[in-house]
């Protein structure tokens, strides 16, 4: 019984497998689209954690009015306004944001502003020109939904 190997151009027989070649631009290709695709991916993630954002501020701004129609009045105690707390800190449900409240323009008495700040070392740091969410008591929120993309 004769076997016959398959010869290379040179006479060499040839192996079943990769190059180096081969695999080191295979790797190379895989790099160039990570470096590509990534940025794009956190910048997905970080807009997608906007929404923890969005979310604690609309509740502490319902709870808020509902603390209003029952004491006449606002208040900047924020562990009053059911939002998950943390040594006497308010955060977002994720923990993406730290929530405070502070007097409107008119007074604690009649006004506030709620705000959401990217908390400190956290991915959302990262999040360009939307690192600071506001909503205040006529429902105005900055940066301005129409000229910005946070909302």
């Amino acid at each position: 019984m004769m076997t016959r190997s398959t010869k290379h151009a040179f006479g060499r027989p040839r192996n079943s497998g990769f190059t180096l070649i081969e695999i080191m631009v295979t790797l190379l290709i895989l790099a160039l689209l990570t470096l590509i695709a990534y940025p794009s991916f956190m910048q997905s993630v970080r807009k997608s954690n906007r929404t923890d954002a969005h979310t604690a501020l609309t509740r502490a701004a319902s709870n808020l009015e509902r603390f209003f129609g029952t004491n006449g009045t606002y208040t900047t105690d924020t562990s009053r306004l059911r939002l998950a707390m943390d040594a006497g800190t308010a955060y977002s449900d994720n923990r993406h944001y730290v929530i405070t409240v502070a007097a409107g323009a008119t007074g604690i008495g009649s006004s506030y502003v709620v705000s959401a700040t990217a908390k400190p070392g956290d991915m959302q740091t990262g999040d360009t020109g939307c690192t600071g969410l506001t909503v205040d008591s006529l429902g105005r929120r900055t940066p301005d939904p129409v000229s910005s993309r946070c909302w």
